[in-house]
């Protein structure tokens, strides 16, 4: 019995103690519950202490950031972590709203597991902001020095050949060889106007720049203006400088001073005429491996750089030399006249050796055959000139010859570009504009004036007296022929006085008596209250970026104004005397950053046929604007803030009001940029079709349809594009871009080399509509850009492909083959000069199936980048390489399992002929270009190899590259390669070698 109880007992303990045990837990787990709840309000505060501390934290870390932007760039833990914030921010805001929901409730109303549930998840949630917070600290770092940008080491001039022409070329020999040696830091090349200064600078600087002896080389053309400043900003730009323009010059100097005090340097200075303080710029003479070569016109201006090593006259052509450059330009068969035997001589030897006017008075009679005209020819050379300086006499008769020729029409659109500064490049639209305004030429339609504008220009560049500029559709006059325009423009007398001023200010005197004035870059910060200038014509106000102000009244005398250019000024507003300027015909206040709002009296202008306001702060067009109904031309951009409606002081304002564009009856030329990301624009879009449709002159349209279902209306409505010329489509020119790829950011494409600007983007989509098909029939340029089903372009046909100069495709996911020649059914791009294929992963062949004879023979360009699948650029099986016989450059990259340029075994005779450059980047399994070692490369100069390690082969797929002249690759790749057996293979590859840093 004592054996039961004892065991009874025993059991009874057994279970009381893990009871006693549970209820222990019990409680302590309803007291953490109860401690939740009934501390959610004291914890629900210190969870928004902890949040602001945690945003504060991220704004010191933006700031330490933003202090920072060009020398250092962020950390992948720091993006990461910001990455953490934004997400916890959206955490607590979820939060924030539960607790004041649950508010309402804390009078006993709410369920308990309800706040239990919030009163866990605050004290969770301030835990991990204070971890969150505490993973970044000021002291650590969150930014990493920023690799350096490598220098743009070498632009190439495309010097004219002067091999051939001893007395010239051995200027370049000579300062060749004075490069080499230390102690020649500072070379000065002299010379009057027109003897071939420049010339051999680009000779020089092309050679030099061929070589490895200079990390980086420089060229500046100077002018009057800025010389410190202008140099600093080549040196940057080139350089890769992060650029204050806030800093002053010095803190620029020293970043440059910085850069290069270790760096082996070459700069060039062209066209220098005044002193030139290097030291200012940045160019220290401690630099130990800097060197300056910069040309002037005189020896006594050897010293505007400083003390030179050594001063290098350039003397006049021999005689030979310059009988020989004549013969260049003047056909071989005139050349056999007896008669022009004799005058030939006789004419050069009036030239004067100056290269620049034998290049002139050749291209004048290069095709004449008559023989009294060289004899009128050798007349006006030896008629005596009124210029006290024999050289400036030279300079004076190289411009005259040329100028007397053409009508005074012509003369006067000559004479006009006396009004930009030396060597400033000016748009040809934008000069036929100016001219169209003074009356120079004068048709009914803008358009008919921009045709012949774009033919007296060829006319002035054939003739010598112009030169194209460096940008497309740019031109410029050549600097000793633009002072002389500028003299005999002030010489005439009337309507062709002008005042140019490079620095000085203008007098009153000098503002009445004034018919056009430029003050172009000129630093101005004010202008006068009221300058009595009743007669002015132009006024060129542009590229003043002190100009914040234009006063009250100053317009108020102007009423024969007829061109007015602001653009690029950081004015912020127009004074109430614009409305005085009843005469104007052109107003650009394109680049005005600072500019908010066109004033109403903007319709009192109703002469005005431009008028550019793209590129400024404005937010809508005033409604007066309708009132100008002898406006042609419009180019606007609402770039910030587009929406349906915009707001002034609280107030909605239209962006563009009602029948504002219906009621420009004579507008011939419309542009209107729109920010493509700006969904707004979509609400508006389709009331300006319906007014865009009815305007019956337009022939020029740049506009943004975001869909099909807006550009339907207009390419079926339109009475202008439906209407037909001899040529077919009435449009001039047209850049409509359709539709928007979400997730792309398209690169950059330059239409500016195509012969017409008719330029269509189409962006995202899953079909092709016809009236995208409508407008690719009359386009010369096309971008097909992020389409979802599109598998080759052979589904647009041929018929509108064949009119295409430049095709750029771009993350077309589905693509597989760019053409499918089987699909085609006829000859595709056989006007084709650049072809651009980007980031396309599934394309497999550029071309598939059948190629007809007249496909691809005009492309010059070939651009791939980006396309992971393809193996082979020119496949075997298509033969499509046969096809690019004037193939000039060519350029892969990104393209992963690439294997081959042209794949082994092609049946190729006479690949490639014309061939000039190879840029193959980021190619890691690429073995060879070609594996054909007898292929000649009949035309081959420049070779670019980055990031190809397979690519081994190279001395001996090229040894018969002929007129290879360089191969930029890393040190790194060039030990690497595999070299023939003969050893002047190697010796002559090895002096082609230039060196380039990894990307």
């Amino acid at each position: 019995m004592a054996f039961e109880v004892t065991a009874g007992a025993q059991a009874v303990g057994q279970t009381v103690e893990p009871a006693a045990k549970c209820g222990v837990w019990m409680f302590t787990s309803l007291k953490h519950k109860y401690d939740y709840v009934r501390n959610l309000g004291k914890n629900f505060k210190k969870l928004e202490n902890e949040e602001m501390r945690l945003q504060n934290r991220k704004a010191d870390v933006q700031n330490v950031l933003a202090a920072n932007v060009g020398r250092m760039h962020i950390t992948n833990e720091c993006r990461n972590w910001f990455q953490q914030v934004d997400e916890k921010k959206d955490k607590i805001q979820h939060l924030k709203t539960k607790y004041r929901r649950i508010n309402k409730y804390l009078c006993g109303l709410c369920p308990f597991p309800s706040l239990l549930r919030l009163g866990r998840d605050v004290v969770k949630e301030t835990k991990e902001l204070v971890s969150l917070r505490d993973q970044i600290k000021l002291e650590n770092p969150v930014m990493t020095e920023c690799a350096p940008t490598p220098p743009d080491r070498f632009r190439n001039r495309h010097a004219q050949k002067i091999d051939d022409l001893p007395s010239l070329n051995r200027h370049v020999e000579i300062v060749q060889d004075l490069l080499k040696q230390d102690e020649f830091k500072r070379i000065c090349i002299w010379g009057p106007p027109g003897v071939g200064k420049t010339t051999v600078m680009e000779n020089l600087h092309d050679k030099v720049g061929q070589t490895s002896q200079f990390e980086v080389i420089f060229w500046v053309t100077m002018d009057n203006t800025e010389c410190v400043e202008k140099i600093q900003r080549v040196l940057e730009d080139q350089l890769g400088l992060p650029v204050d323009e806030k800093s002053s010059t010095g803190k620029r100097a020293a970043k440059i001073s910085e850069e290069l005090e270790n760096k082996s340097y070459l700069l060039f200075l062209d066209h220098v005429s005044s002193k030139i303080n290097l030291r200012e710029v940045g160019i220290h003479d401690d630099h130990n491996c800097g060197k300056v070569v910069f040309a002037c016109t005189s020896r006594d201006n050897g010293n505007f750089c400083g003390p030179t090593d050594e001063d290098i006259k350039i003397e006049k052509l021999s005689k030979e030399d310059a009988q020989k450059l004549f013969n260049r330009k003047v056909s071989a068969d005139i050349m056999k006249k007896q008669e022009i035997i004799r005058l030939a001589p006789l004419i050069v030897k009036e030239c004067g050796g100056m290269p620049n006017m034998i290049n002139l008075i050749a291209q004048k009679l290069a095709k004449v055959n008559d023989s009294a005209r060289w004899r009128d020819t050798l007349l006006e050379l030896q008629a005596p000139s009124k210029q006290p300086s024999r050289e400036l006499e030279e300079v004076y008769q190289l411009f005259k010859l040329p100028y007397n020729d053409l009508d005074e029409s012509k003369q006067l659109c000559l004479l006009y570009w006396a009004l930009f500064p030396v060597g400033y490049e000016v748009h040809r639209d934008y000069i036929t504009e100016c001219w169209r305004a003074e009356q120079l030429i004068s048709f009914a339609r803008l358009g008919e004036t921009r045709d012949r504008g774009h033919t007296v220009l060829d006319e002035f560049v054939n003739a010598g007296l112009l030169d194209r500029g460096i940008k497309a559709r740019h031109y410029k006059m050549f600097e000793h022929f633009q002072r002389v325009a500028l003299r005999i423009a002030k010489c005439n007398a009337g309507s062709h006085r002008i005042l140019v001023k490079e620095g000085a200010n203008i007098t009153e005197e000098q503002w009445t008596c004034a018919e056009r004035v430029s003050l172009i870059q000129h630093q101005l910060s004010s202008l006068p209250e009221q300058p009595q200038c009743s007669g002015i014509l132009t006024l060129l106000l542009q590229k003043n970026k002190s100009l914040t102000q234009i006063p009250v009244s100053f317009f108020a005398c102007m009423q024969k104004l007829r061109v007015l250019d602001l653009h690029d000024t950081r004015i912020m507003s127009l004074p109430s005397s614009i409305s005085s300027l009843i005469k104007l015909r052109g107003l650009y206040l394109n680049d005005c950053g600072e500019l908010e709002n066109i004033p109403a009296d903007i319709g009192k202008l109703q002469s005005l046929e431009i008028f550019d306001i793209r590129r400024t702060k404005i937010r809508n067009l005033p409604k007066e604007i309708q009132e100008l109904t002898n406006l042609k031309c419009l180019r606007v951009s609402f770039e910030q803030n587009v929406s349906s409606h915009n707001h002034v002081q609280g107030n909605p304002v239209m962006v563009i009001h009602p029948d504002t564009v219906s009621k420009l009856i004579s507008l011939e030329e419309l542009s209107i940029g729109i920010d493509h990301h700006n969904t707004e624009w979509n609400n508006i879009v389709g009331a300006i079709v319906e007014e865009l449709v009815g305007l019956e002159e337009l022939t020029t349209l740049c506009f943004y349809f975001p869909g099909e279902d807006c550009l339907r209306p207009f390419i079926c409505q339109s009475v202008s594009w439906n209407r037909e010329n001899m040529q077919g489509n009435n449009f001039r020119s047209f850049n409509i871009i359709v539709g928007h790829h979400q997730t792309n950011n398209p690169s950059e494409f330059d239409i500016s080399e195509c012969s017409t600007e008719k330029h269509l983007r189409f962006s995202g989509g899953g079909s092709v509509p016809d009236t995208v098909l409508q407008i690719l029939q009359h386009a010369y340029s096309f971008e097909l850009i992020g389409h979802q089903n599109v598998t080759n372009l052979s589904l647009f046909g041929a018929d509108r492909l064949g009119g295409l100069e430049i095709c750029k495709i771009e993350e077309c996911n589905e693509m597989e083959s760019i053409i499918d020649g089987d699909m085609i059914g006829g000859v595709a791009f056989q006007f084709l000069k650049q072809l651009h294929i980007i980031n396309i992963p599934k394309l497999v062949h550029i071309w598939k199936g059948l190629v007809s004879p007249e496909s691809l023979s005009r492309l010059t360009k070939l651009i791939l980048k980006d396309c992971p699948s393809l193996e082979n650029l020119f496949s075997k099986a298509h033969g499509i390489v046969q096809q690019l016989v004037q193939l000039q450059h060519l350029e892969v990259e990104h393209c992963l399992e690439m294997k081959e340029i042209i794949e082994t075994g092609s049946d190729v005779s006479a690949a490639l002929p014309k061939l000039k450059t190879i840029e193959l980047r980021n190619l890691p399994k690429l073995s060879t270009i070609w594996s054909e070692v007898s292929w000649e490369w009949p035309s081959l100069e420049t070779i670019e190899i980055r990031e190809c390690v397979m690519l081994k082969d190279l001395p001996s797929t090229m040894a018969n590259a002929i007129k290879l002249r360089w191969i930029r690759c890393t040190s790194d790749w060039k030990n690497e390669l595999n070299w023939p057996s003969d050893p002047a293979i190697k010796d002559r590859f090895q002096r082609m070698f230039v060196s380039v840093y990894h990307q």
